[in-house]
């Protein structure tokens, strides 16, 4: 990285220990600056900082959703629009030392403050009240919860009044799941990070007792809430709690994930064995199912912005809602297994469909086998673009038909449509090590901003 494309560390600490006490002014970012062997209509950078040049030399960022109790591997940040709140810390195998929560004015990225972070479970994606939302201890009888304040990076702790397995946040408000004792259902609740239950709780008739030992996981995103215990796959009304509904016993299912438009992606599952596939399927806010399929191809994207009274993609089809058959198939939509493989691997690539992004009415897919990558249009199920390409990336937005591709190797923007690269940035201009390739990077938009946040680098990029 060249020293002309980041502030330096010591103005960055300057500015650190003038606002260390005060409270800061909003600045007006400035307009990106070109990145060095950025093609077409690039964005530009706006500022990026290193983990020395927030005090933590030979550390590496990671997402604070994620927790500091174990290493993620995944970089990311929270921000409200005004403060970008990430996580650095020393790696020591999975275990993260100095682990530290770091604000940082989204304007022109100083340092507003460094709080300790040490064993922190995780975090909630959303600011609540001005501040961060954190816990600590998610086994046994006792939970804490850590807030900090996203202006002064002034940290509170206090109990938890219930040991909690699940926080997430979303629109000002606290959700969290609590630990299923033998006998007793599953609860998630909602309030604030000083009365986690204020505002309601609600039991699930979940399949699984606390001798199970799965894992479960908690999501509000896109106006909906999800619970899944890996038995069964409950969606909740954020602002009553009311179970909307359910799939368990004797459909049991997991892996329940939201798309853009509300609707979830629903994996049907064997009951007697949580990781036996056996079909899948897309349902509505009301709990009707727009299209299922007994295929144990999954299809799950990581964008999924599907257009309305466009085909639903669905194990290696197209449907239309309440339509039992497809408007389509493709079998090249699902991994090959050859001959040699079987066991667990054989299982995964049988099983897990090529789609890692829905936008609008477009399909884009990878074969890193073949190393191709590829576009179908979803109405028709015909390609639309074919190319090589070796190297990993997902979507982190869209605008308009240009998708911004992101990846240890990539970020790119292309026209979804014709599979033209729009605009590139060489990923190297940011840090050169290549250690993203043993980690995952995060691009998140933020209002007209975009925070790409690396294991060696954290970066803001803005219109130039």
């Amino acid at each position: 990285m060249t020293r002309g494309l980041r502030i330096s560390a010591v103005a960055v600490l300057v500015s650190a220990l003038v606002c260390a006490s005060c409270t800061t002014e909003q600045q007006q970012p400035t307009a990106g600056t070109p990145v060095d062997g950025a093609t077409g209509s690039a964005p530009g950078l706006g500022w990026t900082l290193t983990p020395s040049d927030v005090g933590i030399d030979g550390g590496q960022f990671r997402d604070p959703v994620q927790g500091s109790a174990t290493d993620s591997t995944e970089s990311g940040s929270i921000s409200d629009g005004s403060t970008v709140v990430t996580l650095v810390g020393r790696l020591d195998g999975r275990d993260i030392a100095d682990a530290t929560l770091v604000g940082l004015d989204i304007a022109d990225g100083a340092v507003r403050w460094r709080t300790p972070a040490e064993d922190i479970i995780g975090c909630g994606e959303e600011f609540v009240d001005g501040r961060i939302v954190c816990y600590r201890g998610n086994a046994g009888t006792r939970s804490q919860i850590l807030t900090v304040d996203a202006e002064s990076g002034e940290p509170t702790t206090r109990d938890a009044a219930f040991p909690i397995t699940n926080l997430t946040t979303s629109d000002g408000h606290v959700y969290t799941s609590r630990a299923v004792d033998e006998g007793d259902r599953a609860t998630v609740s909602r309030g604030t990070a000083d009365d986690l239950d204020a505002d309601w709780s609600v039991q699930f008739d979940s399949a699984t007792s606390s001798s199970m030992h799965f894992a479960s996981t908690l999501h509000t995103a896109h106006g909906i809430g999800l619970y899944d215990d890996d038995r069964g796959v409950f969606a909740f009304d954020l602002d009553t709690g009311e179970n909307l509904w359910s799939r368990t016993t004797p459909s049991c299912a997991r892996s329940g994930t939201a798309a853009r438009d509300g609707t979830v992606r629903v994996v049907r599952t064997d009951c007697s064995d949580p990781k036996a596939v056996t079909g899948s399927e897309i349902v509505d806010t009301d709990g009707t199912v727009l299209a299922a399929t007994d295929s144990v191809t999954l299809q799950q994207p990581t964008f999924d912005a599907p257009s309305e009274g466009t085909p639903l993609l669905l194990g290696t089809g197209g449907y239309r809602p309440s339509n039992p058959d497809p408007v389509w198939t493709d079998d090249s939509l699902v991994w090959t297994v050859a001959p040699d493989v079987a066991g667990p691997a054989a299982t995964f690539l049988a099983t897990n469909g090529l789609a890692y992004a829905v936008t609008d009415s477009v399909a884009l897919l990878r074969n890193n086998d073949t190393a191709t990558e590829w576009a179908i249009d979803l109405d028709t199920g015909t390609t639309l673009w074919s190319r090589e390409s070796g190297r990993f990336a997902e979507v982190g937005a869209l605008d308009g038909d240009v998708a911004t591709l992101f990846g240890p190797e990539v970020l790119r923007g292309i026209d979804v449509r014709t599979g033209s690269t729009v605009w590139d940035i060489p990923v190297a201009t940011f840090d050169d090590e290549g250690i993203d390739r043993q980690s995952w990077p995060m691009f998140d938009r933020v209002d007209t901003d975009s925070i790409y946040t690396r294991a060696l680098s954290i970066s803001v990029l803005r219109a130039t």
